[in-house]
C-alpha cells in the first residue's frame, strides 16, 4: 500500500526536482495498491507491487551477508513471530515484549498526529504500523531493500488496520527530499548498515530542523562469551557499538544525542536534530 500523499516527496534520484506522477494502477481510499508512477525529471517508471514502491529494482542494495539473509524465502514470514516478538527478552535477560520497546520508541521519538516519520530498514514493518496507527493526517513510511520484509509488513500492515506505506529503498541514498519527515525510527538495524555514519547523515538531511530520531540496537559485549558470538556475527556484516562511539556519530551526523538508555547489551537513542 503507497499513499497518493507520498509521492510529493520521494526523490528517486538525488537530480530530481519534482514530484513522482501517478500513472495508474488499482487504489483504493487514497492508497494505491497496485500500479505505476513516473519520475518527470528522468521519465524512468517505478512499479507499485506486492504492496510497496520498488525504487531499487534488478539492485539488491545489499552491505553483507547479512543483509542477504533477509532476502531468502520465508524470511519475512518468519521474522516477527520466531524472533522479533522475544529477541529483546532473550537479549536482555527480562521479561521485555514488543509493547515495551514500542512504547519506549514513541517517547523518543515524541509523534505529533499530523506528522511524517520515517522507519529505517523495517523488516516487516512492527515500528511502521505502531506509527501509523497514530497518526492521523500524518505519514509513517517503512523503507528495506528486502522484497519479501516488504511483503510481509504490507500483509501485516493490512490486517492491523494501519495504513502506512512502504519503499524498498537503501539508507545510505534516501530516496526524499530534505526536510520531508518530522522524525524518523530504527529498530535494529543500525547494526546491519555498512556505513552507519553515511545513513545517519541521510537521515538528517531528510527529517525537518528539531525533528526526533529515535534507535533501538545492540550495544558491543562485556563479557568473554559475548565478545566471542559479537565476533562471530560481524564476520556476516553486523556491527557493534561502544556508547561514546554511538553518541559521536550522532553528534557527527547533525543530531544533539539524548542520554543512552542501556538494557544490557541493548540500548535506545533518542536524538533532535540540529539546525
Amino acid at each position: 500500500m503507497i499513499s497518493k500523499d507520498l509521492l510529493s516527496i520521494v526523490r528517486p534520484r538525488p537530480s530530481d526536482t519534482g514530484d513522482l506522477v501517478y500513472v495508474g494502477g488499482i487504489e483504493r481510499d487514497g492508497m494505491i495498491l497496485d500500479g505505476e508512477v513516473r519520475s518527470p525529471a528522468t521519465g524512468e517508471t517505478y512499479e507499485i507491487r506486492d504492496g510497496y514502491l520498488d525504487l531499487l529494482k534488478a539492485s539488491t542494495g545489499a552491505d553483507s551477508l547479512a543483509n542477504l539473509t533477509n532476502f531468502l524465502p520465508g524470511a519475512g514470514r518468519g521474522y516477527e513471530p520466531l524472533w522479533r516478538v522475544r529477541s529483546l527478552s532473550l537479549l536482555t535477560g527480562e521479561p521485555f515484549p514488543n509493547e515495551r520497546e514500542l512504547e519506549i520508541i514513541k517517547r523518543l521519538v515524541r509523534p505529533i498526529s499530523s506528522g511524517r516519520y520515517l522507519d529505517l530498514g523495517c523488516s516487516a514493518g512492527l515500528y511502521t504500523r505502531s506509527l501509523g496507527v497514530n497518526l492521523d493526517s500524518g505519514l509513517a513510511v517503512g523503507i528495506d531493500i528486502s522484497p519479501s520484509m516488504l511483503r510481509e509488513a504490507g500483509r501485516r500492515a493490512r490486517r492491523s488496520g494501519a495504513k502506512p506505506s512502504f519503499v524498498r529503498a537503501n539508507a545510505k541514498r534516501l530516496p526524499f527530499f530534505g526536510g520531508s519527515f518530522r522524525g524518523a525510527v530504527c529498530g535494529g538495524t543500525l547494526n546491519e548498515f555498512g556505513d552507519p555514519a553515511r545513513v545517519l547523515r541521510e537521515t538528517h538531511r531528510v527529517i525537518e530542523p528539531g525533528g526526533r530520531l529515535a534507535i533501538m540496537g545492540i550495544l558491543r559485549a562485556d563479557t568473554p562469551r559475548g565478545r566471542q558470538l559479537q565476533r562471530l556475527l560481524s564476520t556476516g556484516g553486523i556491527q557493534f557499538f561502544h556508547p561514546d562511539e554511538l553518541q559521536s556519530l550522532l553528534d557527527h551526523a547533525g543530531f544533539e544525542p539524548d542520554p543512552l538508555q542501556m538494557y544490557g547489551p541493548v540500548f535506545f537513542a533518542g536524538a533532535t536534530r540540529r539546525g
